[in-house]
């Protein structure tokens, strides 16, 4: 179906060109979902919006009437989002090392363990292409942010320049303050209810993800990539005057960590886990309730990111909840 090393290889610039007439419908309920490398999906763009709480900013992609194409989509009932993983992080290997490979050869549930913790998935659809047909799964929002320490990450950034212009996004050599106040504030508008270029209103594409080695360490961080589904052209990042487009390759120093959910003003959800998890697990001992709590940041497939941790008051302050 897509062919994912060739969007990793920084010599893939095509252009986008055309639009699509697809029609969406905005009023069903949408699930929470996110994207996990080399799995790919189908969707028409509806809606991009930036948000902001006390957490920090994060990038909205609201896409309707999806279809999976590539991959295998799992229900974290725990946390009520989905997740699309590619058939290697579920069976070990992909329809390409193994045409034999069907849909019935998806596990039923999906275990994954984060040093001592166990997170459990349900399968929803599997889907493997050039053999499947592609599977409608509904509509939903995809959640694109950072961490305190770093700032946005790399497909958050390049998310926002190609789905609502480079002015979107502020750089830290542009922002007037601090690093701080760019890490907390690298989206220009947060108050508009669609940032969404109108060439790319209601576009139909095809949306997947990809890792790229980094030119800055030997770690990989995601990429992003959007795929016009009429011309077969990648939509890439425009100039202001919209006459010519460049390719956007902006990329971070870590590991992209799963999309944290703006979460209210209270302690965020993923906090709330961890703690429960150790006190149900008896860790009352601080260096050990330590080492699982860097485990699990350090760990991208994990909803508590460095990010929220930092926002409730960095690692001493998520120990101090736990119960002594």
């Amino acid at each position: 179906m897509y062919d994912y090393s060739v969007y990793a290889d920084d010599d893939n610039n095509q252009a986008t060109t055309g639009s699509s007439d697809s029609d969406s419908d905005s009023g069903s309920d949408t699930m929470n979902l996110t994207m996990v490398p080399h799995a790919a999906i189908e969707a028409d763009i509806v809606k991009v919006f930036g948000n902001e709480n006390a957490f920090g900013q994060s990038l909205g992609v609201r896409l309707d009437n999806i279809e999976l194409v590539d991959g295998c989509l799992y229900y974290d009932s725990d946390k009520n989002k989905y997740k699309v993983f590619p058939w290697k992080d579920v069976v070990g290997i992909s329809p390409e090392e193994n045409p034999d490979l069907t849909a019935d050869d998806a596990n039923d549930y999906l275990v994954k363990n984060y040093a001592t913790t166990e997170k459990r998935y349900e399968l929803v659809e599997a889907v493997v292409p050039e053999k499947d047909d592609a599977v409608e799964i509904g509509d939903a929002v995809l959640w694109y942010s950072g961490s305190q320490q770093n700032g946005p990450k790399a497909a958050a950034r390049t998310l926002a320049k190609i789905f609502a212009g480079r002015e979107m996004v502020i750089e830290l050599e542009d922002c007037p303050g601090s690093k701080e106040d760019w890490i907390n504030g690298w989206l220009s508008d947060t108050s508009a209810d669609n940032c969404l270029r109108d060439d790319l209103q209601d576009r139909r594409v095809a949306f997947f993800e990809v890792k790229k080695d980094s030119n800055q360490s030997d770690r990989q961080y995601h990429h992003p990539v959007i795929v016009d589904t009429q011309t077969g052209k990648q939509v890439i990042v425009q100039n202001a005057t919209d006459t010519t487009s460049q390719p956007e390759n902006t990329e971070s120093s870590e590991p992209e960590p799963s999309e944290p959910e703006p979460a209210p003003d209270t302690m965020p959800a993923p906090v709330e886990d961890f703690v429960s998890t150790c006190n149900d697990l008896g860790f009352t001992d601080r260096e050990r309730a330590r080492q699982l709590l860097t485990d699990l940041v350090a760990d991208e497939g994990n909803d508590l990111t460095a990010n929220i941790v930092s926002s409730f008051g960095g690692e001493d302050a998520v120990l101090d909840e736990i119960a002594e």
